[in-house]
């Protein structure tokens, strides 16, 4: 029930920690303002303003950033897309036909129309959902259609089992299990980009610090080697602590959406033809880009006894709220920083000293208003 929020806290967990790598080359940047003493260590209150102050345009970056690779993907699907190379649309595939009428009863069975099926052309026993916000995909390996094609002893339960697999991972779209992974991936994306930009101004600062004639060789090796020992503890700490932590929690929780789809797939098509798809799977059943599956014996006695509902297959209350509010988090969140960075008075002098974008401006929003 609760697994999509913990894991959605988890991204948050680790997206804090990718910030504070990020910022590594301000706190570089700060320590010859810093003062060590034997028992404590102090900075000037304008300094450590100006040290928040950049943290928080760090941060407002990093969250509008991530905005904005969101729109554009919703758009464009580029991701899907990056995913999906070597893999065919079956309708293009001679002898796949037999996927049309199998495909239809598992899309309207969960209510979703825009879903495309893939084939790859790959031995493995596999079949996995991608998505983000612009596209919705489910991919079967040849290996697993032909796994099935030898296991099944007549074509009635080989489609049966197919068409269970395929609704699992209908499953994991309609409650966009893909949500929290690719948050993961959109900050590490955002946050790579920015840090580089960040070491490049860093170094060009340490530069003219060296030219100072006075203290600038030994506050610029300073600022070098703080740097250095700085990004290699906090970097280090974040991929063999955080991230293994969080691999660790995600597999722990990713057990419960297996479940969760066998279950609604169990539903839509009955538990006894789950089971039987799931049986032929072996100890471990196959692999998905979401999680790691929990044992094949455990998952069939989950739902060989779901009896078929006549009904539309939805998601989950929880998965949707959860799916809602992280978005809305991301928001909200974007906007704290922003006004922390005062982003929006400099954004009103600007348009106050620009009486052309603000006459704009102020029609676009009158045309908005009526139009809504």
């Amino acid at each position: 029930m609760f697994s999509k929020p913990l894991s959605l806290v988890l991204v948050y967990v680790v997206t804090i920690f990718n910030v504070v790598v990020l910022a590594s080359p301000v706190i570089a940047a700060a320590t010859p303002f810093i003062h060590f003493t034997s028992h404590t260590i102090s900075m000037d209150y304008d300094t450590y303003e100006k040290l928040r102050f950049t943290f928080f345009v760090l941060a407002f970056v990093v969250s509008f950033s991530m905005l904005i690779y969101l729109f554009f993907d919703f758009l464009f699907g580029f991701s899907v897309r990056s995913v999906l190379k070597g893999c065919v649309r079956y309708e293009k595939i001679k002898d796949y036909d037999f996927l049309t009428d199998l495909f239809d009863q598992v899309k309207n069975k969960f209510g979703e129309r825009s879903v495309k099926l893939y084939i790859k052309n790959s031995d493995e026993v596999n079949a996995f959902a991608i998505s983000s916000l612009g596209g919705k995909s489910i991919v079967l390996t040849r290996g697993l259609i032909n796994h099935y094609l030898v296991e099944c002893p007549d074509p009635k339960m080989f489609l049966y089992a197919l068409r269970s697999v395929v609704g699992h991972e209908m499953s994991h779209l309609i409650n966009k299990d893909f949500l929290p992974t690719f948050l993961i991936i959109t900050n590490q994306k955002i946050t790579n980009l920015v840090s580089s930009g960040l070491y490049i101004l860093f170094n060009i600062g340490i530069r003219i610090v060296s030219m100072l004639p006075y203290g600038g060789k030994s506050s610029s090796r300073m600022m070098s080697d703080t740097y250095s020992v700085l990004n290699f503890v906090i970097t280090a700490f974040n991929r063999f602590v955080v991230y293994n932590i969080y691999e660790l929690l995600r597999r722990f929780i990713s057990r419960s959406i297996e479940f969760r789809c066998d279950r609604q797939s169990a539903k839509a098509f009955g538990g006894q033809n789950m089971a039987l798809a799931l049986s032929m799977l072996g100890e471990s059943g196959y692999f998905t880009l979401f999680s790691t599956h929990p044992k094949t014996k455990s998952r069939i006695k989950k739902v060989e006894n779901v009896k078929m509902s006549d009904s539309v297959v939805r998601s989950g209350f929880f998965d949707s709220l959860a799916n809602y509010f992280s978005l809305m988090f991301l928001v909200v969140t974007c906007l704290y920083f922003a006004k922390q960075a005062h982003v929006d008075l400099y954004l009103r002098e600007y348009i106050r000293n620009h009486e052309m974008i603000n006459r704009k401006l102020s029609m676009l929003w009158k045309l908005v208003s009526r139009f809504f």
